[in-house]
Formats: C-alpha cells, sequence, structure tokens
C-alpha cells in the first residue's frame, strides 16, 4: 500500500545524510534510480528518503474509471493594454512531484524486499520556474534571433502611445523558432517551509498569444506539454554530514613556544580572529611535533590515518575542533571594555600559564571529532504536463486510451 510512505518517522531529530558522505542503504533498478534522488537517514539505516525527479499534474481518483486532472485551461482576450484583444492563453491547476503512481510503487516494492522505509525528503525550501525547450547548437548556445516590435496603446481618453518591446525566438526541438518569451504572468502558491518534497504545487499562468495555437493542438491530441515548457520544482534540502575524527599528537613544550612566539607578535593581546588564525596555522603546519607542536592525522572511511589534511568545508570544522579542544590550554581570554563611552565588551586572549601541560615532557595523544554540519543539497523535480485532452471551452478530460497515461494512475 501507497500509504505505508507516509508513516511515522522521527524527523524532528533525523535528517537526511549527504549522498557524498553516505549512500543511501540497499540497492535499486536503474529504472527508480532514474526516477528518484534517494538519501540515507542520519539515525535510522533502515529509512530512505526519496525526491521525485519527474512529476505531473495532480490527479483526482486515479482508480477510478475517469480520473480527474486538477487543471484548467481556456483563451483569454485582454480588454486593454499590449496585447488588447490578442488571444492569450490562462491556465491553472495543481503540480504534483508523486503524479506517478506507478513510479512510487515500483520504488515502495524494492525498498520493501530489501526490508527498508521509504519517506519524501524533508526540504528547507522550494521555487517552481517555467521552462522553454530551446535546441542547443553545436558552439554550446541556442539558437536565437531578436529583434524590437512596436506596440500601440490606446488610453481610455483617446490618447495613444508607441512602446518598444524586444522579442526574441528560439530554436525548439523541432528546429521550429518560437517565442522565448512564455509568460505573460504567472503566481504559484510554492510548497511551504520546512515541508517534504512530496507537496502539491499550485500556480496559475498566462501565456503570451504566439503559444495559443500550439497549446489547442496539444490539449486536441492529447500530446506532452514538454515539447514546448514545463515546470521545475527545486528543492533544497539540509543534509548533515559525517563526523569524523582526528588524532592528535601534542608536544606541550613546543606548541606552548609557537603560541609565545605568535602572541608576543600581536603584543600579547590577541583578538578571536587572530586566535583563529593561530590555529588554522597549527592546521597546516607541516614537520611534525617538534617545529609545530602538533601532529594530526585523519581518519579515513576505510579506517586507516593520513596527515592529509581535508581541502573542502571539512578543513574550516577541523579548525574549530581544534580551537575548541585546545584554547583554554594555551591562553586566558580576558573581556575588555572599550572607555567610558561604549560599554561592549571584546574578547581579548593572552598566552595561559599552563604548568601542568608546560612541564610535560612526553607527547600527549589525545582524539578530536569534527562536522562541517549539514550542507546544502539541491534536487530538481520536472513537472510536466499531458495526459490530458480537452479545454479552451470544452471539459479537460484524463486520457484513458493512453496505456502509459493509465500506467501512472495505477490501472
Amino acid at each position: 500500500m501507497l500509504a505505508l510512505l507516509t508513516g511515522t518517522v522521527n524527523q524532528a531529530v533525523a535528517a537526511p545524510m549527504h549522498p557524498t558522505a553516505v549512500a543511501p542503504p540497499g540497492s535499486y533498478s536503474a529504472q527508480v534510480l532514474n526516477d528518484f534522488a534517494l538519501l540515507a537517514d542520519s539515525d535510522n539505516p533502515n529509512l530512505v528518503y526519496f525526491v521525485p525527479k519527474l512529476g505531473n499534474l495532480a490527479v483526482q481518483s486515479p482508480q477510478s474509471p475517469a480520473p480527474i486532472p486538477r487543471f484548467q485551461i481556456n483563451s483569454y482576450y485582454p480588454p486593454s493594454g499590449v496585447l488588447q484583444g490578442m488571444e492569450l492563453t490562462n491556465l491553472g491547476g495543481t503540480l504534483s512531484p508523486t503524479a506517478d503512481l506507478a513510479a512510487l510503487q515500483r520504488l515502495q516494492t524494492e525498498a520493501a524486499r530489501q526490508g527498508l522505509q521509504i519517506a519524501p525528503a524533508p526540504v528547507k525550501s522550494a521555487r517552481t520556474t517555467f521552462n522553454l525547450f530551446a535546441q542547443q547548437s553545436l558552439t554550446g548556445r541556442v539558437d536565437t534571433q531578436c529583434e524590437v516590435e512596436e506596440f500601440i496603446i490606446t488610453f481610455p481618453n483617446g490618447n495613444q502611445v508607441t512602446q518598444r518591446v524586444p522579442k526574441c525566438r528560439v530554436r525548439d526541438l523541432e528546429g521550429n523558432f518560437v517565442d522565448s518569451n512564455v509568460v505573460y504572468k504567472f503566481t504559484s502558491n510554492p510548497a511551504p517551509a520546512n515541508s517534504t518534497a512530496n507537496q502539491n504545487v499550485s500556480f496559475q499562468a498566462m501565456l503570451l498569444p504566439d503559444w495559443t495555437q500550439s497549446l489547442k493542438d496539444t490539449m486536441l491530441f492529447g500530446d506532452n506539454f514538454d515539447a514546448s515548457l514545463s515546470a521545475t520544482t527545486e528543492w533544497l534540502i539540509s543534509a548533515n554530514t559525517l563526523t569524523r575524527q582526528a588524532r592528535l599528537t601534542i608536544n606541550w613544550q613546543s606548541l606552548f613556544e609557537q603560541a609565545s612566539a605568535y602572541t608576543a607578535f600581536h603584543l600579547n593581546s590577541c583578538v578571536e580572529i587572530e586566535i583563529s588564525a593561530f590555529f588554522e596555522r597549527i592546521a597546516t603546519c607541516q614537520g611534525g611535533t617538534t617545529p609545530c607542536g602538533i601532529f594530526i592525522e585523519y581518519r579515513q572511511t576505510n579506517g586507516t590515518w593520513t596527515d592529509r589534511a581535508p581541502s573542502d568545508a571539512n578543513f574550516n570544522a577541523i579548525v574549530e575542533a581544534l580551537k575548541d579542544s585546545l584554547q583554554e590550554e594555551l591562553f586566558t581570554k580576558i573581556q575588555a571594555v572599550n572607555g567610558p563611552v561604549s560599554t561592549q565588551p571584546a574578547a581579548i586572549f593572552t598566552l595561559r600559564a599552563n604548568y601542568e601541560k608546560i612541564v610535560t615532557t612526553r607527547n600527549e595523544v589525545m582524539s578530536i571529532a569534527y562536522n562541517q554540519g549539514p550542507a546544502p543539497f539541491n534536487a530538481n523535480t520536472t513537472l510536466n504536463i499531458d495526459c490530458v485532452t480537452g479545454g479552451f471551452g470544452y471539459p479537460v478530460v484524463y486520457d484513458m486510451n493512453n496505456p502509459a497515461c493509465r500506467a501512472r494512475v495505477g490501472q
């Protein structure tokens, strides 16, 4: 049953893992991987988050003999303005990332066979835009023709004004030049923040006159809108990253010598940013404990250790972890007040007289954990409009004569 995918998931604690950190559990068919982006969970090894790569119009009563598409399309003639009297297309409806019930059932079946659960990925935000498809040339650009058209606008008082409007055409996938300006007006009710990647997106659009006849033909034969335009929902997911481990070998006498020389250079009164720079300096120091005071090894995913520091965002996390672990051993924090006018305190650091560590003659080995924190992961759902006929004065109906359309609603 598809209802199982909305089963209880403790998302208040759990979160998706970034795919570069942890691969999603299980193995899946090429078709499922083509239909969904999959993410592991930070806590539950048997949970798989999904983001649909393809979506379609939402449908009411999908199991009935006559499913009802949530979509309307009609002509509209503006009574005034630049496009006065021209035939525009007014369309609106609801797009669903999980409209393809067959694809969703395939994912759930493959996951269940491996003892896994599925759930829509929690998302931080979402943005929906309309797209125009054009053919790319050998130069990596689209074939474009642009010109300026003049429109005469007549106001109710009889006054007229001429407006110059740039108009560009691009070569479409069939080799024809089509207007690159598709949408005259567009409003959308986006998925709410902190929702999930299965949220429907309601929209209302008014398309320019050059697209009217093409859309009439599309609705007459039940063709795909994606030959001309589609929509894309861009999901922003705040994904967790792995907590990693580093091993420190510390020569305290040498490390205090490094700290002493550094603070002396800064008049024995370092500010916060200078302390951070000190730990970044020792994190990149080469040569071992004698010249640097510290030797750092990083645990790799295969369990081995290396002294090569990561070059990505994890390096900033390492510097912060070093600072958190060693700052109080090396420095004393003083709250300074800047004169009688400003009472805003500023943190100042001086070298600490840490007798216990300074007199240590043997190297000390300690471990620290570091994590770069949540990393943004972007996943897109292309939302196509198809499997509908009628409109433009006739009821819009779902195309049950098309086997692919029937399969999409699970019939």
